[in-house]
């Protein structure tokens, strides 16, 4: 025990006498350790969901697979099938995902609300006594996170219900992605028919004891093991992470290459010592035991310091990004990560401390000190020089992927829109609910921010690109169906109708107000049958002269002993606000109707958009046409979507297609537009249907403002100006730049990822500059006697500098050139990991080399400068 306190003694004595190097050694093994478990714990924070369900281990997700899509939601009865016919499972459950028309706080809004099943709700401990339980999310920001809501009332579409609840907290959603605001418990016994065969159901179970994931489940359904996130997104963030783990990695082998070119300048300088401990009757297991313990002492500080730095920069990154990234970059230690990193640089300090003991080869006195001159060895030398050259190639690298990274955020935020609009400005802007919704409160302010000087134009979107999508299910009825012949009678639906009928309609819905320019009419159940069989509402049947009818509802009649109603195939005409006499009935009129089939259904994001938002984002039309300024000539509803839709869901023809949503309501795709993706890291577009903002206009939408400079003046004169508008909800007004909104949604992951990359291309460059400078000092050393001669000779500054310089510069050169050789060849890498960077620019390639010049100009100053200071008549002398 004596002993090894005294090695410990001594091994901090050594460490003290060498202060720079000892310092440089922590550093180095600090900043690679520190650097490598914050990256991970960033990882692993990023992929690894907190949520309580997938911590057990025995959740799975249940998705269905169909031609669209492989992680999709299931239908109802695909639900009830799997709760009945599996018995893999301890128990199921299921939510259903809708977005509503919701009403709370005195404030209108879409919101998405989730209908879950007993089962689920234990799971996700709702408690919800018939009532709705909202978001930690709706709490805060609708009622600014009161203690008491209980009983508040809330209206969801049509219906009035009372908030019972807070979720709990961490709870976004059933995934994390797919945020849910309302939670409320699903009905199933008064579930309508048609909700029963839609996808929106998302279904969750638990596994038995011994069944696994892979072997359960019918070839229809996805079965994955719950994480709290959909797939799309774990795959998502697991190229975030590969990247990442990529950076991290470099910096921790420049550490270690640091490390160990440090330890063998430093066994070279000890290698005299040991041979004469040796010659002089020493047994080499002090030796070793001295050099382990030296290991360990240098290893334990270097670790802690490591970890204390990894502390530090788990605050220092979030705090260089925007305020809701640095909530989404959370710090998970990887244990594990840590265990192996700190086991491997101790190995490396370890192995590099042993090493002059391996080359002892004297045993007598007189031939130690013969060694005296012979400095370090040519394959030492050639080691350290590998090493340093591998360091800077690495470091090379990082750099240029650093620009890859950059540019790739920067051309995102500068995109075809931000070209047309200069420096757009986005002000999210709400009507009163007191108001009906309609264009004159949007028309106001868009007349308003036209009149501030310097803004150029303004679109409108109910989201910005990079929002969360709002997805939403439709039946998809293909363009160019095969038509046949179908004879069936006309009738006028009148006021005095409504008594032969039974009510409300068995599908869809009534004549209203919107359909007073659109063709439309009800059908009875016998014709409904004749015409499509199931589901008839929504879809389109065309008359003799060519002229589409919409069939918006199915009606069943009244069954009485004295009915007038003929129990005949019929189609009524609204007759109720019509003057005049309303038109006989006619019998089998004539009508082209596409044969009966089933419609696929799809799930679409969608928005509702102004007519020039397609331009002002770039959005180029692929076909058809984009909607006009008002409601088409004949009045019906149309919509345009992306090529991801089209391609996806329409086999590649969309225009002339129609989609019609859970209701019943049927509206026609006019035109199809190539979108562009922000998410830098996304595989590919969501299929999107946009809406015209003159047909669907919600309470809220977002102004898309161009400005030539958007600063805080013209922001805030933005604000002023929008403010002055009447009517006005009572929402506040947010106005911000696209730029500033974009980096915190769609382009967050890129955001993140260039910050972290940078991180580690700065902490490369600084271990970079210290493993030069030790690697030129031991140089200038080495050669002292020959530098000395020079200077003696008369041999100028410079010359003496750029000796010392050239060896830098040479490893440098090489580590520039397989540095871009590597960068070149792992670029590959990066566009699979993420897809929308293109090409880099001339400057990107030139980072590199300009850093490493830099890194040697800093690295030998120090060199440079003592060598310099050399004192020729004493660095002669016979006894130096």
């Amino acid at each position: 025990m004596s002993g090894i306190l005294r090695d410990i003694r001594f091994s901090a004595r050594s460490l003290v006498r060498s202060p720079g190097l000892t310092l440089a050694l922590l550093l180095t093994i600090a900043l690679g350790l520190g650097s490598n478990v914050t990256v991970r714990g960033f990882i692993r924070g990023l992929t690894v969901h907190n949520s309580p369900i997938a911590a057990k281990g025995r959740v799975v997700s249940l998705f269905g697979r169909d031609r669209y899509r492989s992680t999709g939601p299931i239908s109802y009865e695909d639900y009830v099938s799997l709760s009945t016919h599996l018995d893999g499972f301890e128990w199921i459950g299921a939510a259903r995902v809708s977005q509503y028309a919701v009403k709370l706080a005195g404030q209108s809004d879409t919101k998405s609300v989730a209908a879950v099943t007993a089962e689920l709700a234990a799971i996700f401990k709702l408690s919800m006594d018939g009532g709705v339980v909202i978001s930690q999310r709706v709490w805060l920001s609708e009622f600014r996170g009161e203690p008491d809501i209980s009983g508040e009332s809330v209206r969801i579409g049509d219906t009035d219900v009372r908030v019972v609840g807070v979720a709990p907290d961490g709870l976004q959603g059933i995934y994390s992605d797919r945020p849910i605001d309302l939670w409320m418990p699903l009905r199933e016994h008064s579930l309508p028919e048609r909700d029963r065969h839609t996808r929106n159901f998302w279904v969750l179970a638990g596994l038995r004891p011994g069944v696994s994931s892979e072997h359960i489940g019918p070839v229809e359904f996805n079965v994955v093991p719950y994480t709290g996130m959909t797939p799309e997104m774990q795959e998502g963030l697991s190229r975030i992470g590969a990247l990442l783990r990529v950076a991290a990695g470099f910096v921790f082998f420049i550490a270690c290459v640091n490390v160990a070119s440090f330890l063998l300048g430093r066994s070279a300088g000890r290698s005299r010592e040991a041979s004469i401990r040796v010659a002089l009757g020493v047994s080499r297991g002090p030796l070793a035991r001295a050099v382990v313990v030296d290991s360990i002492l240098i290893s334990t500080a270097g670790g802690a310091l490591g970890l204390v730095l990894a502390a530090w920069t788990s605050k220092i990154i979030p705090a260089l990004l925007f305020e809701q990234d640095a909530e989404f970059l959370v710090l998970a230690p990887d244990f594990s990560g840590v265990v192996l990193a700190s086991a491997a640089g101790a190995g490396i300090i370890l192995a590099c401390g042993l090493l002059p003991l391996f080359g002892i080869r004297h045993t007598r006195p007189a031939a130690a000190l013969a060694r005296e001159g012979d400095g370090p060895s040519r394959t030492s030398r050639a080691v350290r020089a590998g090493l340093v050259t591998a360091q800077m190639a690495s470091c090379c690298l990082l750099v240029i992927f650093t620009g890859f990274l950059y540019q790739g955020l920067h051309d995102a935020l500068r995109t075809s829109f931000a070209q047309r609009l200069g420096q757009p400005i986005v002000a999210r802007v709400q009507v009163h609910p007191g108001l009906n919704v309609d264009l004159q409160y949007f028309r106001d302010v868009e007349r308003a921010a036209r009149s501030i000087h310097g803004a150029s134009g303004i679109a409108w979107t109910a989201r910005l690109p990079g929002s969360q999508p709002v997805f939403r299910t439709f039946r998809v009825e293909p363009a160019g169906l095969p038509l046949r012949d179908v004879k069936i009678d006309v009738a006028a639906f009148t006021s005095g109708s409504v008594s032969r009928f039974t009510w409300p309609p068995t599908a869809g819905r009534m004549f209203g107000f919107g359909d007073r320019d659109c063709r439309v009419a009800i059908v009875n159940e016998r014709a409904a049958s004749t015409l499509f069989g199931d589901e008839p509402a929504g879809r389109s049947i065309h008359d003799t002269a060519g002229m589409p009818v919409e069939i918006i509802g199915v009606v069943s009649v009244r069954k009485s002993g004295d009915a007038i109603e003929p129990d005949r195939p019929t189609l009524y005409y609204d007759y109720t606000n019509r003057p005049g006499r309303p038109m006989e009935r006619i019998p089998l009129a004539g009508f082209s109707a596409p044969v009966a089939s089933m419609l696929e259904r799809a799930e679409f994001d969608t928005n509702v958009v102004s007519p020039n938002y397609f331009a002002a984002m770039g959005f180029s039309l692929v076909a058809g046409q984009t909607f006009p300024d008002s409601p088409s000539a004949r009045g019906c509803r149309v919509a345009v979507v992306n090529q991801e839709a089209a391609d996806l869901c329409f086999g590649g023809n969309a225009v002339g297609a129609a989609i019609i949503d859970d209701v019943g309501l049927r509206t026609e795709i006019t035109g199809v537009v190539r979108s562009t993706r922000l998410g830098v890291f996304e595989r590919r577009a969501e299929p999107t249907v946009y809406f015209p903002m003159a047909q669907d206009c919600p309470f809220a939408m977002k102004a898309i403002i161009g400005a030539r400079v958007a600063s805080a003046p013209m922001l805030a004169e933005v604000r002023h100006t929008i403010q002055l508008a009447p009517g006005a909800g009572p929402t506040p007004l947010t106005v911000q730049t696209l730029e500033a909104y974009l980096s915190q949604t769609a382009l967050a992951p890129l955001h993140i990822a260039t910050v972290i990359v940078g991180a580690c291309a700065a902490m490369a460059l600084f271990l970079s500059v210290l493993g030069l400078y030790g690697t030129l000092n031991d140089a200038a050393r080495a050669r002292r006697r020959d530098l000395a001669i020079r200077i003696a000779l008369g041999a100028r500054r410079r010359d003496v500098i750029y000796q010392v310089l050239r060896e830098g510069g040479q490893l440098a050169g090489v580590g520039t050139l397989a540095g871009i050789l590597a960068s070149f060849l792992l670029s590959q890498l990066l566009t699979r990991i993420a897809p929308n960077i293109g090409s880099p620019n001339s400057w990107v390639w030139i980072a590199g080399p300009m850093a490493l010049g830099c890194a040697v100009a800093i690295a030998g100053v120090l060199p440079a400068r003592r060598a310099l200071m050399v004192d020729p008549l004493r660095i002669l002398r016979p006894d130096n």
